[in-house]
């Protein structure tokens, strides 16, 4: 049995560079994104149900977009696109490619997206959620003349003024390599993009991940990746803070329930109930 053991775990060793090989080579080919097969295993799965947030019986069609952050693929929200789903709500979830490529894309990318959705499909009401960068490229979005106008919005861990530990790893070669030079580089605190003011606060409420301190190189409590205070801002309607990771933050159920409870009734719930 002891001899076994090294060979396991040489087995996932090469297990996992082969499916990152593999994700690599598609990435190249046709534009996945690296991280889709990871997204789409911690994703399998079904979400909370809570009969009570369902959406109301009234024939309406009220849509909900989605947005993943920097790195991930559409799949990162897989479970949460389905949770929304078994709720009554209309979903799309596009992706886009976030290393190739700056915020102001992304945003013109989903208003064309928004567009052809409901050209095909009108809509009563439309809310926006976002996880981490994807909240910034929802404000993008928001800026626009062109916009359509959210009854409401909820961000999960999304840095509203820029996320500190990108700024200490913009110079690295390998975040640049692996991030990219274009959206990552905007994620710095000092990006003029953190300038301009939040559109829409005073029907948004973020979700914050708060681990009491996760990393050391980020001051205050955070997430592991984006700090508290980053991931709150002055004139939102309503902020959350659980104990959850950066990554969790697309996959707790307690989140879940969150994101149901503020789509059906423009708030949160005391974080023991989540209903």
């Amino acid at each position: 049995m002891a001899e076994r053991r090294p060979n396991r775990r040489r087995g996932f060793v090469l297990g996992g560079l082969l499916v990152l090989i593999v994700a690599f080579t598609l990435g190249v080919l046709v534009g996945l994104p690296v991280a889709w097969p990871f997204d789409y295993v911690i994703n399998l799965g079904a979400g909370p149900e809570v009969a009570a947030l369902h959406t109301p019986a009234d024939g309406k069609r009220r849509l909900v977009v989605l947005q993943h952050g920097l790195w991930r693929s559409s799949a990162s929200l897989g479970r949460l696109e389905r949770t929304l789903r078994a709720h009554g709500y209309a979903v799309i979830n596009p992706g886009y490619r976030s290393t190739r490529g700056r915020i102001e894309q992304f945003a013109e990318r989903l208003h064309t997206a928004i567009e052809q959705e409901l050209a095909a499909n009108p809509a009563a009401e439309i809310h926006f959620v976002g996880h981490s960068m994807g909240g910034l490229v929802i404000q993008e979005y928001l800026r626009r003349p062109a916009a359509r106008r959210p009854t409401s919005c909820v961000y999960l861990g999304t840095p509203h003024r820029g996320a500190v530990l990108a700024d200490l790893r913009k110079h690295w070669f390998v975040f640049r390599l692996v991030m990219g030079t274009g959206a990552a580089m905007q994620l710095s605190p000092g990006d003029p993009l953190h300038l301009q003011p939040i559109p829409y606060g005073e029907v948004s409420g973020t979700i914050v991940g708060s681990l009491g301190g996760g990393n050391a190189a980020i001051p205050g409590d955070d997430d592991g990746t984006v700090a508290v205070a980053e991931a709150s801002f002055a004139g939102a309607k309503a902020s959350l803070q659980l104990p959850v990771g950066h990554t969790r933050l697309t996959l707790d159920a307690r989140v879940h329930q969150q994101v149901l409870h503020f789509l059906r009734r423009g708030a949160f719930a005391p974080a023991a109930s989540g209903q």
